[in-house]
């Protein structure tokens, strides 16, 4: 059975999204069979993976809704061991209804029970804010990536967060676990354990992952062009980071 991972990101602006899908096609790089779930109705991922609304039928809307089955809305990529689950701003419709009666948070979950023995990696990518949705997502997840910014202050939403993911451990029986924190957009290991102090979050230390990704003009350029930086430029600081990245999980995780 797979690994159910969401990307989480306490605020906009962390690297949430490109994580989520530069962490995926590096999975599907090393031939790890990975579905990428867009569960924002900005439909971030779905974008930066190649795909418009032209390209499928069926999205997250559709399964959480009921008019499709979770097989139906997995679309292909231009890379051969990843797919996706599509979304759009009618996911934000969907989630409105959904929201108004207890329990259909753990929807995900249950569809997911579905092909979880398909692939080795499920990576669902969530609104930035503490919504239905995001909910949803990480009572369907197994582990949480928490994506952290130099940028941004941090102290209180990451305690924020920890109580969060101690409500829906309770709430809804799931047995969640933060893998780990991962900094986007630095250029040294020292600066974050400075931002860390900075931050008294020094005692957090342990769970930021070895590997960070850069800043890195190739990261604008991939987005800008709708594929992940491995395809831009496989050879970028950024692209080297998110394999070493995927690599890191992979060890973690087995």
């Amino acid at each position: 059975m797979g690994k159910t991972i969401t990307i989480a990101g306490q605020k906009g602006g962390t690297g949430k999204s490109v994580t989520a899908v530069n962490t995926a096609a590096s999975f599907a790089l090393f031939e790890k069979k990975t579905l990428l779930i867009d569960s924002d109705p900005q439909g971030c991922s779905t974008q930066w993976a190649g795909l418009s609304n032209k390209d499928y039928n069926c999205d997250l809307a559709s399964v959480l809704s009921g008019r499709a089955k979770v097989v139906e809305a997995i679309v292909k990529t231009r890379l051969d061991y990843l797919d996706l689950m599509p979304a759009g701003f009618t996911l934000f419709k969907v989630a409105l209804k959904l929201a108004k009666n207890p329990g259909n948070e753990k929807l995900l979950r249950l569809f997911l029970k579905d092909i979880n023995d398909k692939y080795e990696y499920i990576i669902i990518d969530p609104p930035s804010s503490h919504s239905f949705l995001s909910v949803t997502a990480m009572a369907a997840s197994d582990f949480l990536i928490v994506c952290m910014s130099l940028q941004h202050s941090c102290q209180e939403d990451f305690y924020g967060f920890l109580k969060m993911v101690k409500y829906i451990k309770e709430n809804h029986n799931v047995p969640l676990k933060i893998a780990g924190l991962l900094f986007n957009g630095c250029r040294k290991k020292e600066d974050i354990s400075s931002f860390l102090h900075e931050q008294n979050l020094s005692d957090i230390k342990e769970m930021v992952y070895n590997n960070f990704i850069p800043e890195d003009d190739s990261i604008k350029q991939s987005i800008g062009l709708n594929i992940p930086v491995a395809l831009y430029d496989i050879n970028s600081k950024s692209s080297t980071a998110y394999l070493n990245f995927a690599q890191e999980l992979h060890f973690f995780f087995n």
